[in-house]
C-alpha cells in the first residue's frame, strides 16, 4: 500500500512532466502557421486531475470518512420508515 508521502511525490512528478511535455509540443510543433497553444490541452489537463485526484487515492484506508455517509457516526436517518 502506497503511503501519503509517495502518492504526493508522484502527483507531482507526474504534474511536472506533464507541463514540461506540453511545453515541449509547443516548441516543437512542426505546423508553426497553426502553432499550438496551452489551452489545446486543458481537456488533458483535467483527466490527469483526475488520475492524480479520485484515482491515486482509491484504496488508500488514511482517508478521513465523509460527512453524511451512511456509515459514519454523523448520518442520522431522518427519513420515517414506511407504513408496513
Amino acid at each position: 500500500m502506497a503511503t501519503k508521502e509517495q502518492c504526493d511525490r508522484f502527483a507531482t512528478e507526474m504534474a511536472h512532466r506533464f507541463e514540461d511535455l506540453t511545453k515541449w509540443a509547443i516548441e516543437n510543433w512542426p505546423h508553426k502557421d497553426i502553432p499550438l497553444l496551452s489551452s489545446d490541452f486543458s481537456e488533458s489537463r483535467k483527466e490527469i486531475g483526475l488520475i492524480l485526484g479520485a484515482r491515486l487515492n482509491e484504496g488508500r484506508t488514511d482517508l478521513p470518512e465523509l460527512p453524511g455517509d451512511e456509515n459514519s457516526a454523523q448520518y442520522v436517518q431522518t427519513a420515517p420508515a414506511p407504513w408496513p
